[in-house]
């Protein structure tokens, strides 16, 4: 259910006026706006009942928008205050449940001049307010924004004084829609991450058909909620393509699951076997104390650990050489004070049954198999448990699944990658000719400038447009280019590698692709600053790897970073004995002597709550041990960190043994 606080604040954001009234027709929240716009100072709405307020006129206005958008209606009201009947001001009826209740909400924005107008003049106003709101909610249903395009016209036409005749052109995004008015027109540009997207223009097919100033106010009014509405539509539907993303994970979920069930069967064919052990331990149980040194025997030759316990929680026996007489089952095996939990013990002692279970413990995962020790009353007096350390098979588990998601990713951003690519060599074919014909025409208009000073092009002085409109391409341009420098990033992220040692690697560039790929991420923590040796010399190696590396050591810098500042992630580069020396550095959190010792250890990771596999690092290790290369890192805790890496420009070993090494890598996997 929507948090009426945030509706409250979208709606203040994108209009003037709101009011927003319960089910008894008290006013619970007003804008100052609505008050001062009829004159009536700072005058206190909220608390107020309608009555009240409003005169008898707009009072019943009110309550009939009330029913209305109680079932799903869209109704304008007329705000007239009694204090200030010469003012009028028409606002829009929501209505919205929240956990208090029911809430009508009343919002529209300034319209000038409307409480002064002639009966004609509000009425031809009030079509165009529902001319706005038609294209408002229009918007929000058509399932896309091509869609909506194309039937603007039926919308958009009727907020005109000759709507027949209307005829209306849109372009947004490269896209045209509908046919150019052959005479004047008016029109209003659309905006898109602050950028010229589009525009939309409207004229009649006859010169005697006038365009109106009050229409041209319509449309920039349309112009300026659309600028709003069309960058939520696209973010809609690129929410729908995760969607189906989401749907093809879930397919390989599901197949993850097969194995699962396999890997079941044989954990239920150990459990069998377990149950055998428990049927002879029953039998054994009848001579306990006789029996004792052959159980403690047994205990010792169980390679994983195994306890004895009796209903005090208290260990009697166990294979475990840390154990001292008299400790808790939960401080010899969990180091914690208290009882689990999930205590086996209590759940055995109530159902009399066998009990197996994972448990996180630190950073392992254990899997918990609980027998009950039954007496001659048939009661139980203890339990038996072997705990064995299932934490590779569930990190194999997790990097299963991590894998998948990253193969189906490549293929994704490939196509993306494509469909991207089309449309920005129109874009970076196109601007080049428009700069061209621009430094050809601007000459021209020079001239015609010098005779008419007042001159304006695009509703800007002509000095003005003069001096920034060869920048604006320019921006254009490069935006263009970073577009394709980032999509040509990511293609080759994701393109198949074979693990040989055959590029020539050139660094700086690489690290530049890489800052590109994980600028998103990092930006969210922390700056990137690069400072590169333009003079280091290329390297041979694998690209797409050293790549991996680079792209690694960059997100884990910006995760180092203290929630309460932005930090900083310098990259920078230098030649050094015939080698190349890279270096990450963050001043974030840093790491203390015993973190450091195990930092390259596979599976240790700081962030397993977070989704860490501890896999990271230790192929970065092996990735530049594979080049000839070394990495090492300096810590100080609350200063920061630094990973420096070492890489020969020629590795030390020849080209068919890092032939066969590849090969033999992909046998293992």
């Amino acid at each position: 259910m929507i948090r009426l606080e945030d509706l409250y604040r979208f709606i203040e954001g994108n209009f003037e006026f709101l009011m927003a009234v319960d089910s008894s027709e008290r006013v619970i929240r007003a804008s100052r706006l609505l008050s001062r716009a009829c004159g009536t100072g700072e005058l206190a709405l909220e608390g107020r009942l309608l009555e009240e307020i409003l005169t008898p006129a707009s009072l019943n206005s009110f309550r009939s928008g009330m029913i209305l958008a109680r079932e799903g209606q869209k109704r304008l009201v007329l705000y007239n205050p009694s204090g200030s009947p010469g003012c009028e001001v028409v606002l829009k009826t929501g209505y919205a449940e929240s956990s208090d209740g029911g809430v009508w909400i009343f919002f529209g924005s300034q319209i000038d001049g409307i409480s002064r107008q002639t009966d004609y003049d509000k009425e031809e106003r009030i079509k165009e307010l529902a001319c706005l709101y038609s294209v408002a909610e229009w918007i929000e249903v058509s399932a896309s924004v091509r869609e909506f395009f194309q039937c603007l016209p039926d919308y958009l036409t009727k907020g005109m004084l000759y709507p027949d005749m209307a005829i209306v052109y849109s372009t947004y995004l490269g896209e045209e829609y509908g046919e150019r008015p052959p005479g004047a027109y008016i029109s209003v540009k659309l905006l898109c991450n602050r950028q010229i997207a589009g525009e939309i223009r409207v004229g009649y097919p006859s010169p005697e058909l006038e365009l109106l100033p009050e229409e041209q106010r319509m449309l920039n009014e349309i112009g300026r909620m659309l600028n709003l509405a069309l960058e939520r539509k696209e973010l809609r539907e690129k929410l729908i393509l995760r969607q189906e993303e989401e749907a093809s994970y879930t397919e390989r979920i599901a197949s993850l699951q097969k194995e699962i069930e396999a890997r079941t069967a044989q954990l239920e064919e150990q459990k069998r076997k377990l149950d055998s052990v428990n049927a002879y331990l029953e039998q054994v149980n009848k001579g306990w104390e006789d029996s004792s040194s052959q159980l403690r025997s047994m205990f010792q030759a169980i390679p994983d650990d195994v306890a004895l316990i009796d209903v005090n929680r208290n260990v009697v026996m166990t294979n475990r050489k840390s154990f001292q007489p008299g400790m808790k089952c939960h401080q010899v095996f969990f180091d914690c004070d208290t009882p689990c939990r999930d205590c086996r013990l209590s759940r055995i002692k109530k159902d009399k049954a066998p009990i197996t279970t994972d448990i996180p413990s630190g950073d392992r995962f254990l899997e918990v198999h609980a027998i009950p020790v039954i007496d001659k009353s048939q009661e139980v007096e203890g339990i038996i448990e072997f705990y064995r350390d299932i934490t590779l098979e569930k990190t194999y588990e997790q990097q299963l699944q991590q894998a998948d998601k990253l193969a189906s990713l490549g293929q994704l951003v490939s196509g993306i990658g494509h469909e991207i690519n089309n449309p920005n060599q129109f874009i970076r074919g196109n601007i080049k000719i428009i700069r061209q014909a621009l430094e050809d025409m601007l000459p021209i208009v020079d001239e015609y400038y010098a005779s008419h000073p007042d001159l304006r092009i695009a509703r800007l002085k002509y000095d003005f447009f003069r001096a920034s409109i060869l920048t604006l391409v320019d921006d254009m341009a490069h935006g263009s280019e970073r577009i394709k420098g980032i999509v040509e990033g990511l293609r080759n992220f994701a393109r198949k590698d074979e693990g040989l040692l055959i590029d020539n690697v050139d660094v700086n560039t690489i690290i530049e692709a890489a800052a590109r790929l994980v600028q998103n991420e990092v930006h969210k923590h922390a700056e990137i600053v690069l400072e590169l040796d333009p003079s280091i010399p290329q390297l041979t190696g694998n690209a797409q790897k050293i790549e991996q590396v680079l792209i690694n050591l960059m997100v884990n810098a910006g995760q180092a970073m203290p929630e309460d500042r932005r930090g900083t992630v310098k990259v920078r580069t230098h030649s050094e004995d015939g080698k190349v020396v890279i270096e990450v550095a963050d001043d974030g959190r840093g790491m203390n002597e015993k973190t450091l010792k195990q930092i390259f250890d596979p599976f240790f990771t700081t962030k397993r709550a977070k989704g860490g596999t501890g896999l990271g690092l230790a192929i970065a290790y092996r990735i530049i041990e594979e080049h000839g290369g070394t990495i090492s890192v300096a810590s100080t805790p609350d200063v920061g960190t630094t990973f420096t890496i070492r890489l020969p420009v020629k590795p030390a070993k020849s080209q068919d043994q890092q032939t066969g090494q590849a090969g033999e890598g992909k046998a293992a996997g």
